[in-house]
């Protein structure tokens, strides 16, 4: 057997990579991500010695237990690549940094918002702590905190030559213009792109968001935000408005460091709130579909509204009378009509627009007010219910896909 600890692989389970040894410790990382979503999928790779653990592709960090443990020899270097950090061709910042030595090691990261001065992604003075039961080893305990400075270090900045390089070489001349123009520099959060046919203009407004700005110390919108977000996302997005012939288009998230899920944090997001072409305005927002009375959203009916509440008083009955044929069958009759009444007062622009992205190779998540699609090809009408669906009943958000970094 092997003594070298970079000699191993990742459990099935892909929470625990054993390493063959002959003296060994454990090292556990605990995530506390509670400030802001406790179920955060994180993307890691372990890095032992220098070496990224085998095989090496990018891991979630498990919702349920949020643990990533280690097994290796006494004397080994133990750190984490997070967040789009765990592309290989990013790998730039190693964190939570810890030296094994007589005993097993406890990382206790807890994740804290608001403007954390001088907090650095290292793991501080060791508390020794008696064994639990007789016989076993002690345990280094080292506490550490993942603050909005952190997330910006293990966030990669994409340059102009990266995001280029990225572009797809069948993408329109202006499409390419526009993004590296990004990731060139803007001067302000405005783009103006041709139109393909009409001879007017895509202007797309680059809307600030508050999110990074309140929970990073130093934090520039157009020189540190805009480039962290992945070029795909503006690549897909644009080149869909584009041949819709949309005039003007509002993108009002991006990278952020502190809020939802890991998408946005990882730069792989863009959520749009306005769009517009010579014949139609739309706001993306459906917000109110179960509030009481009459309906103040010029997006939802108030017939929808009553048949989405009698969808909703069905629904519960048969979760109820799970083994009547009938209840289910009422239950189903009553969402079809609801649908057919959120269908018929959906704008086309919209409309048009979700089916083109919906199309698009680059695209792998759409989430809108009207319906959530999490996986090309299925989807589901957006009842506002679960916490997902209310969180996109005012925009519509995609995600692109980069399986280097979260698949």
């Amino acid at each position: 057997m092997s003594d070298q600890p970079h000699a191993c692989q990742l459990a099935a389970d892909a929470t625990t990579i054993i390493v063959p040894v002959c003296a060994q410790r454990t090292v556990c990382y605990q995530f506390d991500t509670s400030a802001t979503n406790p179920d955060l999928e994180l993307p890691y790779t372990v890095i032992v010695d220098g070496t990224v653990l085998s095989p090496d592709k990018p891991r979630r960090l498990n919702k349920a237990s949020r643990k990533i443990s280690v097994i290796v020899s006494a004397g080994s270097s133990v750190a984490l690549y997070l967040n789009s950090d765990v592309h290989p061709a990013h790998r730039r910042t190693p964190v939570y940094a810890v030296e094994v030595k007589e005993h097993d090691v406890v990382v206790n990261i807890t994740e804290k918002t608001g403007k954390t001065h001088n907090a650095k992604p290292v793991v501080g003075e060791a508390q020794t702590q008696a064994p639990n039961q007789p016989g076993s080893p002690p345990v280094d305990r080292y506490e550490a905190l993942l603050t909005g400075d952190i997330w910006m270090a293990i966030s990669h900045r994409y340059t102009e030559a990266e995001a280029n390089d990225l572009l797809p070489d069948d993408i329109e001349p202006a499409i390419r213009k526009a993004v590296c123009g990004i990731y060139r520099g803007l001067s302000a959060g405005k783009l103006d792109i041709p139109l393909m046919d009409e001879g007017g203009m895509l202007c797309v407004s680059l809307i600030k968001q508050e999110n990074p700005h309140n929970n990073i110390t130093s934090c520039s919108f157009l020189s540190d935000v805009l480039p962290r977000t992945h070029p795909l996302t503006f690549a897909a997005l644009f080149s869909v408005a584009r041949k819709a012939g949309i005039t003007e288009l509002h993108i009002t998230s991006f990278w952020r460091p502190s809020l939802g899920s890991i998408v946005h944090r990882a730069g792989l997001g863009l959520d749009v709130d306005f769009l517009t072409n010579t014949q139609q305005k739309v706001k993306i927002n459906r917000a109110g579909l179960n509030d009481k009375g009459p309906s103040h959203n010029p997006n939802v009916s108030d017939k929808e509204k009553a048949l989405h509440q009698q969808h909703q008083e069905k629904k519960a009955m048969a979760r109820q009378h799970k083994k009547d044929p009938g209840a289910t069958q009422a239950s189903d009759i009553a969402r079809v009509a609801w649908e057919k009444e959120l269908q018929a007062n959906e704008p086309s622009l919209m409309q048009q627009m979700r089916e083109s992205l919906a199309k698009h190779k680059l695209v792998r998540q759409i989430l809108d007010p009207w319906y959530i699609a999490l996986q090309p090809g299925a989807r589901h009408s957006n009842e506002q219910q679960s916490g997902e669906e209310k969180v996109h009943a005012n925009h519509l958000h995609i995600t692109v896909r980069e399986p280097k970094i979260y698949e």
